[in-house]
């Protein structure tokens, strides 16, 4: 039983540890994107805004990284609530990790998968529910 916690304890802190770094690459390539002479074409183009409600998302995490939050609100009136799902997974990835022990394993499992989930749907209900 022991060492079944043990592999299932590592498995969720490498998946974490991998979560973490996704996340970082998402704030780093926002944050440079301004100075990357990159132009990506939206799937949006040309769409009403009720269709694309995603419409200039990853230009609002740039200003959002940049502290211009009223620039990131006129750009995408739901990208602090997106945002903020991203870095609270980020900070709770790595306290996860930080606090989970072969005592507090399924406990701490099954309350990081109940609060985000919850505040995953708190977050992308706008970006579902027309």
């Amino acid at each position: 039983m022991q060492v079944e916690n043990t592999i299932g304890i590592n498995s969720y802190k490498k998946i974490n540890i991998i979560f973490s770094i996704l996340i970082i690459f998402i704030f780093f390539y926002t944050y440079l994107l301004p100075y990357l002479n990159i132009t990506l074409k939206s799937s949006c183009e040309g769409l009403p805004l009720i269709y694309c409600k995603s419409k200039g998302l990853t230009r609002a995490f740039s200003q959002i990284l940049r502290f211009n939050i009223e620039e990131a609100q006129l750009l995408n009136s739901i990208s602090l609530k997106i945002f903020s799902f991203f870095l609270v997974q980020l900070v709770a990835r790595n306290f996860i990790n930080f606090i989970l022990t072969s005592t507090n394993y399924k406990r701490v499992i099954v309350v990081d998968v109940i609060l985000t989930t919850i505040f995953f749907i708190f977050s992308f209900v706008n970006l579902i529910i027309p």
